[in-house]
């Protein structure tokens, strides 16, 4: 047999070796996929059918859970209701039993009260957070908008292509806009949703302009233009508000420390004297008053630095 021969039979064996081993790494490959998707789909259901799941199930159907759950998205912080409600729940225990041995028994539930509001207080200062960078965004929205109509595209498409330019939390809003009317939501009711989520007189604007243009045509590059304009204007004067009522905003929340700072120094100063206090009528209303005074204070700080921009 010659050299030849024997090269093109080693040739020919190496080639149904080599597709033989072809073919077990392919089917190899397809059932190390099928055990991933099979133990993934196994992950998924375990996490469903965990206690905490079954929770956050329960309270997602009743009403305050779905108002909990839509602030949560719209203050766009990432956690589950059940998580919320929890850690709002441990840090109220936390506070009953610090307050309690520390000051009084009757304080404690106030305190109790008092993490409830700070709970919700924090949400609603990330929604305004969230909705103030949102407004500070609508500019560069304009000319983006701007842009893409005066390239010859369609409103949903240049909202689609805006929400893949802009960031957070602008493009996550116009991306949930975008696929709403993906899923066969209308223009209109898709938009008017976003201005639901983040309502402002700015935001309002704009999406009244494009409404408008939705329905009866007009010049929608000029009048999205001379928006971009006012916003960016808006802008500015909105920074320099807020930085002239960053002192007195904090002088508020000064008055809120002292009120309840007063009550540890107190008991700092003659331990005991703050639950003596709570056991009489005349030291309940003492407490009742000086306290009021530091909310009304708070309050009222509040109120007269509140400017809608």
């Amino acid at each position: 047999m010659s050299l030849d021969v024997i090269a093109l039979l080693i040739a020919a064996l190496s080639l149904g070796l080599a597709a033989l081993g072809f073919r077990d790494y392919v089917e190899g490959a397809f059932q190390r996929r099928q055990l991933a998707s099979r133990s993934a789909l196994a992950e998924v259901e375990r996490r469903a059918n965990s206690p905490m799941a079954r929770f956050d199930a329960m309270l997602r159907r009743t009403e305050l859970g779905k108002r909990i759950e839509q602030r949560l998205v719209t203050a766009g912080v990432r956690i589950k209701v059940s998580v919320f409600v929890l850690m709002m729940a441990g840090a109220g225990i936390i506070a009953v039993v610090f307050i309690w041995r520390a000051l009084a028994p009757v304080l404690g539930i106030l305190a109790a009260v008092g993490v409830v509001a700070g709970f919700f207080g924090y949400l609603k200062r990330q929604e305004e957070r969230r909705k103030e960078a949102f407004t500070a965004q609508l500019p560069e929205l304009a000319r983006v908008l701007s842009n893409a109509t005066s390239a010859g595209l369609a409103l949903p498409t240049a909202i689609d292509m805006a929400a893949d330019e802009l960031d957070d939390p602008a493009g996550t809003e116009l991306r949930t806009a975008a696929r709403s009317m993906q899923l066969g939501q209308s223009f209109e009711a898709a938009i008017a949703e976003l201005r639901d989520r983040m309502p402002s007189r700015e935001i309002g604007v704009l999406i009244s302009t494009l409404l408008v243009s939705s329905r009866s045509g007009g010049a929608l590059v000029t009048a999205l233009r001379s928006i971009s304009q006012t916003l960016e204007s808006r802008k500015e004067t909105r920074r320099e508000m807020t930085t002239i009522l960053g002192e007195t905003t904090a002088t508020s929340w000064a008055l809120l420390f002292m009120g309840v700072g007063s009550l540890f120094m107190l008991n700092f100063m003659q331990p005991g004297t703050v639950q003596t206090m709570t056991e009489s009528a005349w030291g309940m209303l003492v407490l009742g008053i000086g306290l009021s005074l530091f909310a009304i204070g708070f309050f009222a700080v509040r109120r007269m630095t509140k400017i809608d921009f």
